[in-house]
């Protein structure tokens, strides 16, 4: 979904910027339907990335979107095959293959960029440009937290796919290496220092109501009441459509709660939703299609009774930079609405920012003045803010030379250190300390 929705949609609306001309995809279902929307020819379509790469198509980049543990060998093929990469986050799901993958495009003489899409959201590049003018003075303390809505944690790390952390990748790797990368960008050094906790997931079979059915659809008494209900998150959608109705912030009122609602047109319809998460559980978005789902995978089963799901509830990060930028990061997973939000403090002035799918503020205030003053941002709604079609015009615009990416692998390397390590340190209850050289404030 990330390949075919995120990334090569900008194809379509600007075919000038090249093609698809091979893709690789175990799904029949969804490998017709890409072929068909990008127009592959069946002779390029294939159902393992081997015999596509093998085909040796004339072409200039991949675009690796696979499952979280089969990221590395299709990368490294690709780079063997001189192709530039264009790798979905997390890089790997071990240490060693994330360098491993780094020195093979460093041999290959290729760009190897991960899905960090966050630096290419305009309100991300507002924040970093704010930290960069001076207008904070140094900085000396952030505050970041990913607001995991309750019913997406239920979707993807209780019944979905990233739900075992052996399996796919811990949580603070597969959901928050976006977080570390933003964290490490903005402090503008590397971590010298991590400390983590974690707590465990309260979605367990101790915790089912005693007279709930395998699933839901079977007919629950708690449903009413119940905020993982899975009809109500597949069939009427009604946790997104919650969600998106809500704002924190009134036009031109810093600050002030606003009881407005988004725009009819931005919100979804329960009927014919033919997207995530929908999309997810089912290639057949029909009522049948969804109901049968319901009544046969895990997204449809009670979130309480799903056995093999260890993804934690809650993670706390600490980190100091070796320019002495001390931050603190938090995900959790049982908010009201998704979303990010970042506070930083300098020297000189304070920035607060909110990062939400149908809203986004920037507000910095002088110390000195007490004045504050809210920062106009590009309106840029959807997934990550409009960012995944900004990094993808970003990647092919450093493959054609015409720029730097904002960050190539080598440069991933520190969020996922401190991921792995933010994992293991939760783990083993211990601190984490890299010998780096002190990095002068900037």
């Amino acid at each position: 979904m990330r390949g075919a929705d995120a990334y090569t949609p900008h194809l379509l609306a600007e075919p000038g910027d090249g093609a698809i001309v091979g893709v690789a995809e175990p799904n029949p279902v969804r490998r017709k339907a890409f072929a068909d929307r990008y127009g592959v020819p069946s002779e390029a379509c294939f159902d393992d990335y081997r015999p596509l790469l093998a085909a040796h198509l004339q072409a200039d980049y991949a675009v690796v979107a696979t499952p979280d543990s089969e990221h590395t060998v299709p990368a490294h093929l690709a780079l063997e095959h001189g192709l530039h990469v264009l790798l979905e986050k997390p890089m790997a799901t071990t240490l060693e293959e994330c360098e491993a993958l780094v020195a093979a495009a460093e041999r290959a003489g290729r760009l190897l960029q991960i899905c960090h899409v966050l630096r290419y959201a305009p309100l991300y590049e507002t924040v970093k440009a704010v930290i960069d003018s001076g207008e904070l003075g140094e900085v000396v303390t952030i505050q970041h937290s990913e607001n995991v809505s309750h019913w997406h944690y239920a979707h993807s790390y209780c019944r979905g796919k990233w739900r075992n952390r052996e399996a796919s990748s811990p949580m603070i790797l597969a959901k928050s290496c976006h977080d570390m990368d933003l964290l490490y960008w903005l402090a503008g050094a590397p971590p010298a220092r991590l400390t983590s906790i974690a707590s465990p997931t309260r979605l367990t079979a101790a915790n089912a109501p005693p007279d709930a059915p395998e699933f839901c659809i079977e007919g629950c008494s708690h449903a009413s009441s119940c905020a993982y209900d899975a009809v109500a998150t597949y069939q009427h959608l009604s946790p997104l459509l919650l969600d998106l109705a809500l704002k924190t912030r009134a036009p031109g009122a810093a600050g002030a709660p606003s009881p407005s609602q988004p725009e009819e047109a931005a919100l979804p319809r329960a009927s014919g939703w033919d997207s995530w998460p929908v999309t997810a559980i089912t290639d057949d978005t029909s009522k049948l299609g969804v109901e049968h789902a319901l009544r046969t995978t895990n997204y449809g089963r009670c979130v309480y009774r799903i056995p093999d799901a260890d993804q934690p509830a809650s993670q706390h990060v600490g980190l100091l930079f070796s320019n002495g930028v001390s931050a603190s990061f938090t995900m959790h997973s049982t908010s009201h609405r998704e979303g990010r939000e970042t506070r930083i403090d300098g020297t000189r002035g304070s920035l607060v920012a909110g990062f939400y799918t149908l809203e986004q503020f920037v507000e910095v205030t002088d110390h000195k003045t007490g004045r504050t003053r809210s920062v106009d941002l590009p309106i840029e709604t959807g997934i990550h803010g409009g960012a995944d079609p900004r990094l993808f015009r970003g990647f092919l615009a450093a493959i054609r030379g015409e720029g730097a990416p904002l960050t190539t692998g080598a440069e991933s390397l520190w969020s996922h250190r401190m991921a792995f390590e933010a994992d293991r340190a939760a783990r083993e209850g211990i601190v984490v300390q890299w010998k780096l050289e002190p990095t002068p404030s900037s």
